[in-house]
């Protein structure tokens, strides 16, 4: 009887705790994922210290920016987090640097330092500074590369002789290659994953447009995809060239598609130069067809231009563009890939925020507070 009695007890208990747990109001769960959506991070200001700065070269993700800094007679290159202000050094080399730059999958680094007169130096590194492919010794009395935007282990690079002439060279960082090819001209971008893009210039008169060709690097073969072109420039989904229908503007900024159908226009006043016409600074966010460019308020010559420049968001898809600052000095401007920030300035050492058109100072100046 007593231990019927226990068991009796023991069953009231249970069943008294499963009641109560029942009524108990329903918590809902929130994956890690969901509330790093729903918290809102901010971009930490002064992260970096301006007496041994040198640049900032861009992006290598949505919150990760790479840096060069001078160390001790050395350049080295960080990357800092703009949320936490986090810093990791990963490579380093003698101060002989000369500039840098991200491929586009932001997963590779090239840098170009001279270590001796007329030579170049060539080195790409991954993200954590082991070194994929290195060229000691380029003669050059200049040097200019591109990356392809279709094949990730692709870039062309030309380098100058003193006397201007040149040679194109076509590296594949996956084999460790780097050989000629032979182009007319210098200033040369993929256009497919077998063929390049440069204006055909003539070099009899002179001239600020030309007509715009794509040369197979594996028969030679060429076909025109523009008749007249001021710039150009290939992205992931568009190519853009600049072409005015008159001799002094206004300019069109045409997108054109992969199959030669022209996807949007855009329609400004340039600058005009001595011997050109000032493109002024701009960057494509790719993925959602957006260019963040620089556009002058006023036509006139750029020498003695004392008017102001507006930041505009053009849509390429839709046609639709914005403002977003009206009047903003013109800088260099390179975007995040998610475009929800641009880094800003001659050194790329501000951020501006696109969503609110905040401008963050990046780097503290010397004899401020620590």
């Amino acid at each position: 009887m007593i231990n019927n009695k226990k068991v009796s007890v023991l069953i009231c208990l249970l069943l008294s705790i499963l009641w109560l747990s029942a009524c108990q109001p329903e918590e809902t769960q929130t994956s890690p994922s969901e509330k790093e959506k729903t918290e809102k991070k901010e971009i930490v200001a002064e992260i970096l210290t301006s007496d041994s700065f040198v640049e900032n070269i861009g992006w290598l993700s949505d919150s990760e920016i790479l840096t060069v800094q001078n160390e001790d007679g050395q350049t080295s290159f960080y990357i800092y987090n703009l949320y936490d202000g986090s810093n990791m050094k990963i490579y380093e080399i003698p101060s002989s640097y000369v500039s840098a730059s991200i491929s586009p999958d932001k997963e590779k680094i090239l840098i170009h330092s001279a270590p001796v007169s007329y030579s170049a130096q060539v080195t790409i590194i991954d993200r954590g500074g082991e070194v994929l492919f290195q060229e000691e010794d380029v003669p050059s009395y200049e040097l200019t590369h591109s990356w392809s935007k279709f094949d990730d282990n692709a870039l062309l690079m030309t380098s100058f002789s003193e006397d201007w002439s040149f040679q194109v060279f076509r590296i594949d960082v996956e084999k460790g290659i780097m050989d000629p090819i032979d182009v007319e001209q210098p200033f040369v971008q993929w256009h497919s994953d077998s063929s390049v893009l440069f204006q055909d210039w003539n070099t009899d008169e002179i001239s600020v447009s030309a007509p715009l060709l794509s040369q197979n690097v594996v028969d030679g073969g060429k076909e025109m995809i523009v008749d007249s072109s001021v710039h150009f420039n290939q992205f992931d989904d568009s190519l853009l060239s600049i072409f005015s229908r008159e001799e002094e503007g206004p300019f069109t900024y045409q997108f054109i598609t992969s199959s030669g159908e022209i996807q949007a226009e855009f329609t400004v006043d340039l600058l005009s130069r001595y011997s050109d016409w000032l493109i002024p600074y701009y960057d494509m966010i790719g993925g959602k067809g957006h260019l963040i460019t620089f556009k002058a308020n006023e036509p006139g010559s750029f020498d003695t231009y004392t008017g102001t420049f507006s930041l505009m968001k053009w849509d390429t898809v839709s046609g639709k563009e914005d403002v977003l600052f009206d009047d903003l000095p013109l800088e260099p401007i390179q975007c995040s890939p998610n475009g929800e920030y641009c880094l800003y300035g001659n050194q790329l050492e501000k951020v501006i925020v696109l969503t609110n058109s905040n401008i963050i100072q990046l780097l503290k100046e010397e004899g401020a507070d620590m």
